[in-house]
């Protein structure tokens, strides 16, 4: 590790030193994704873009994860209740395992890469604007991934120094505070800070003990530092921590109660998330560069469960992963009047753990120990040309060398170890082409390769079903997106095509296997709308539509021989659809209504209506008042009480209900 921790930081030394800055006047170039203005809370474009302000008014008990993916059409969360550990995250029928595979949407927190999907912060401060770009992205950042991109931008200073404190109150007995604080803006130095800490009771009681099970208890911490050595160039540090200190996860059996259950013991379910970057930047006669030199480390310890099932079951996990990544991307200057941009990715993972699995009272069934150690190297690119009048044309392409090496112990069942290698290399190009039909509409089009490698699953002790091979995609992809009603309407609509090779599908394939598997072939098409309209200034409507079938074209059960070919594949709803109404002046009163349709949802690939969550409905509502120092409001979220299923776990045959209704109020002081 320490080799290739100075590697990346002589790396980022020679490519910052080795140009020498240009001596224009001219700010240095910063890239980060666009801020949207809070009154504006989607924006949507024809190639697959979806970008979502976080209004200034939003509580913090509904920044989360979960409440964005609501917003995005097809993008979808199931969420586990154990931070991210466990959950899956779905965009255009393209997902995580729940634990072994790599993630099908790569996130950034502004130059910071998050690895493995369990690693993601789910309660989210400090943010002022995401970024949603579907589709394979071989060349858009150094993180690639098959399906999209998630890019949470901090929120920038402004001209005067601000800030603000948070606190707030809620049923299940939440509590909230938050500050955040920023310099002014446009001076040698400027920063931004942000840190919150929440609480709240579970909301499922253990009724043999008579107690609260999920209860949660969450502190983040964010921080950008920019500095700007001269004129035209700069180096930002960026910090981000999260810390769950939760209760077990809130497991129910399948067909019981959703929000109690009877066992004779409780555990827990701690996780540690800290990432830092670096990041210089400058711009040159040749173009503009940019080196980021980025760390994370995750830490779950522990993930404890009692499980209630014929005979009942204790599970205690440990794992642990850090990554040391170097990012550098290489421009053209922003009015090039051909734009190109060149990028290198080098990474280094460490992913390790341990389980610990008995039966109560009788003996272990499983103590098993896995590390796996993953490099990944990777060179990209793409130029834009405009060969005819109204054509924009981007070609991109990225060549990228996977290196993972494994290593199992088990001492029970019986004692057993073994070490694997696998290589995944992958060509991805990808051609997009735009076509501006008036000054308001624009169609795209674009076709392009994904892929995300193999690699092993844990918590099987046979070699010969722990490996599993890459997945790759091939997309076809088109759009149109216009502005109408004196530009107050901006619509997008797209439809896709995914063609998959090796689709990964982890579940418990037998009693004491779980496993990642490949499917041969599977294909995922569907469609999403987007629309905003603002028909006043204090008034704004968004709607949006995903639709998406995946369905497995070739798969055979590796243990009964049964063919699932026809079936849904797992973990994609067949539909979201989201509503909202945001009703805003610069002071005074304000409210927001929403509503979120998510479709039936499998857990298998089997089509089982045991291991299917049924479609269901949420509805948000907020009102407040704002002045120009404070402000305070009160919000309900899931307004009807509806009762759905969040999470299906078919191999241990429990779930995990979706948070009831929620209720509170917030209060802001301004500075």
């Amino acid at each position: 590790m320490s080799s290739f921790v100075r590697y990346a930081v002589c790396t980022m030394a020679a490519l910052g030193l080795a140009i020498e800055p240009s001596q224009a006047q001219s700010e240095p170039v910063i890239h980060v994704a666009p801020v949207i203005v809070a009154d504006t809370p989607l924006a949507a474009d024809a190639a697959g873009a979806s970008q979502i302000s976080l209004p200034a008014f939003t509580p913090q008990a509904l920044r989360s994860l979960s409440n964005l993916a609501d917003g995005v059409a097809n993008l979808n969360l199931s969420s586990s209740g154990a931070g991210s550990y466990g959950g899956l995250i779905s965009l255009r029928g393209l997902a995580n395992t729940p634990y072994f595979s790599d993630p099908s949407v790569a996130v950034y927190f502004d130059d910071l890469p998050l690895g493995s999907s369990f690693t993601y912060p789910v309660d989210l401060f400090g943010f002022g604007s995401v970024t949603v770009t579907r589709g394979p992205q071989p060349a858009l950042a150094g993180r690639a991934s098959e399906a999209g991109l998630i890019q949470f931008s901090s929120k920038l200073p402004a001209d005067v120094a601000s800030g603000a404190l948070h606190a707030g109150i809620g049923n299940y007995a939440a509590r909230n505070a938050a500050i955040e604080a920023s310099s002014a803006a446009g001076g040698q130095v400027d920063a931004t800070v942000s840190a919150s800490v929440s609480d709240r009771e579970g909301y499922i009681t253990n009724t043999q003990l008579n107690r609260t099970v999920d209860d949660q208890q969450v502190t983040s911490f964010a921080a950008r530092v920019r500095v700007r050595p001269t004129a035209n160039s700069a180096i930002a540090v960026q910090l981000l921590a999260n810390l769950h200190r939760d209760g077990s996860q809130p497991l129910v059996p399948l067909g019981g109660p959703l929000f109690s259950v009877a066992r004779g013991r409780e555990g827990s379910t701690d996780s540690d998330f800290f990432g830092e970057a670096v990041t210089y930047s400058c711009d040159t006669p040749a173009g503009s560069l940019r080196a980021t030199t980025s760390h994370t480390a995750w830490n779950l310890d522990p993930y404890d469960n009692r499980l209630v099932l014929p005979p009942t079951l204790d599970s205690r996990l440990r794992q642990t992963q850090s990554a040391w990544n170097e990012e550098v991307h290489f421009a053209a200057q922003e009015h090039a009047a051909t734009p190109w941009h060149l990028g290198l990715w080098l990474s280094r993972t460490d992913t390790g753990g341990d389980a610990n699995r008995a039966i109560p009272g009788l003996f272990p069934i499983e103590i098993s120990n896995f590390s796996m150690i993953s490099r990944v190297g990777a060179v990209f690119g793409d130029i834009t040309f405009r060969p005819l009048s109204g054509w924009r044309v981007t070609a991109a392409v990225r060549a990228e060398e996977t290196r993972r090496t494994f290593d199992r112990g088990q001492a029970i069942p019986k004692p057993a170890r073994y070490t694997e290698a696998q290589t995944s290399d992958a060509l991805l190009p990808k051609l997009t082409a735009v076509y501006s039909l008036s000054s308001n509409t624009e169609a795209s089009f674009a076709v392009g390769a994904g892929a995300k490698p193999g690699g092993w699953s844990a918590y099987t002790d046979n070699p010969a079903l722990a490996r599993f091979s890459p997945e790759k995609v091939t997309s076809f992809e088109a759009g149109v997106d216009t502005l109408a009603a004196a530009k107050t309407v901006k619509l997008a609509a797209r439809v896709f095509d995914y063609e998959i090779r090796d689709l990964q599908i982890e579940r418990s394939f037998n009693a004491t296997d779980y496993l990642v598997v490949n499917a041969p072939r599977a294909r995922s098409f569907g469609g999403e709308l987007e629309a905003t309209w603002r028909p006043i200034a204090t008034l704004t409507l968004t709607a949006t539509l995903g639709v998406t079938q995946t369905t497995l074209r070739e798969f055979t059960d590796p243990f009964t021989a049964q063919s699932y070919a026809g079936r849904r594949a797992p973990y994609s709803p067949d539909y979201d659809a989201h509503v909202a109404l945001v009703y805003r002046r610069p002071s005074g009163v304000f409210a927001a209504v929403d509503a979120t349709a998510i479709g039936r949802t499998f857990y298998d690939e089997s089509e089982n209506a045991a291991f299917a969550a049924p479609a269901h409905v949420t509805e948000n509502a907020q009102l407040g008042y704002e002045a120009r120092r404070w402000r305070v409001d009160a919000y309900v979220a899931n307004l009807e009480d509806t009762q759905y299923v969040a999470l299906i776990v078919p191999g241990v045959g429990h779930e995990v209900p979706g948070a009831p209704r929620t209720y509170g109020v917030e209060a802001t002081l301004r500075w």
